[in-house]
Order: C-alpha cells, then structure tokens, then sequence
C-alpha cells in the first residue's frame, strides 16, 4: 500500500461518524464495538472472495483503539460482497496474541457471522450496500 492511500484511509478512518451517512464508491463505513478504550491498535482486513480470504486482503487498516464504538471508513473495495475481520492488538506487536491451544487471546470479530472455528468467507460475507458493516467483537 503506498504512503497517499494509507494516508487517505488514516484521515477517512479518523474523521469518524461525519462519514457514516453515505459512503463513497468502493468504501464502506463499518462500526466496531466493544473496542477497549485507548488500548493498543484495531487491526482491519477486508477480502474479496473466498479465494483470498486470510491470505490477500482488499485493504487493510491498523487504527488506534479510540472509544468503546468506532465507526470509520474503509476503501479500496470491490465486487458486490466483502468479508471483514478484525482485532485488537492490545500489545501493539502486531499480531494476534494466541495461548498455548490456539485459542485468540486479544479481542476480535468479523463480519457475517464468525462460526465455530473463528472467521470465514462464508459465514464473514457481507454485501456492499451502502450500509453500515457492524463488527461485535469478543470481550
């Protein structure tokens, strides 16, 4: 990802709720909560198809976690469907804490609906409508 449309995602993903009522060709606007306020970072990635999901995201995002819901914009999407997956690096090393089984130690979420054995295009697979994208995360 080159440094303007990080950029450009940083400020979209800052101005918050001022972007929530439309949202632009290829963006989505998507609501996160429970964050846990002010600690570590929210990671973001959206894929495409079942062909890319957990390998190639569409775009990624790493945010501040700000306050208990955030709401920002993501861009670069395409295609009528998107899976989002999402969590909170609350060490900031940036990659998902696990314990000894596998199991997420760190708060996360996804779009759809997360199945049995975490996320997946199946179950994560959300339409770009112009709607809002909701993520619950887990505590």
């Amino acid at each position: 990802m080159n440094l303007n449309r990080t950029l450009s995602l940083l400020l979209l993903a800052a101005a918050g709720p001022a972007f929530a009522q439309t949202s632009p060709p290829g963006c989505a606007t998507v609501e996160v909560h429970p964050v846990r306020p002010r600690q570590g970072h929210l990671m973001v990635a959206a894929y495409g198809s079942a062909e890319s999901f957990g390998k190639q995201p569409l775009a990624a995002l790493r945010l501040p976690a700000g306050e208990d819901r955030m709401t920002f914009q993501l861009c670069g999407l395409t295609g009528a469907s998107v899976a989002l997956t999402l969590y909170q690096d609350l060490d900031s090393d940036g990659q998902m804490a696990r314990n000894l089984m596998g199991i997420p130690t760190e708060p996360w979420g996804s779009s759809g609906t997360a199945g049995p054995l975490g996320p997946s295009w199946r179950g994560g697979a959300v339409p770009l409508d112009g709607k809002v994208i909701v993520v619950k995360m887990s505590s």
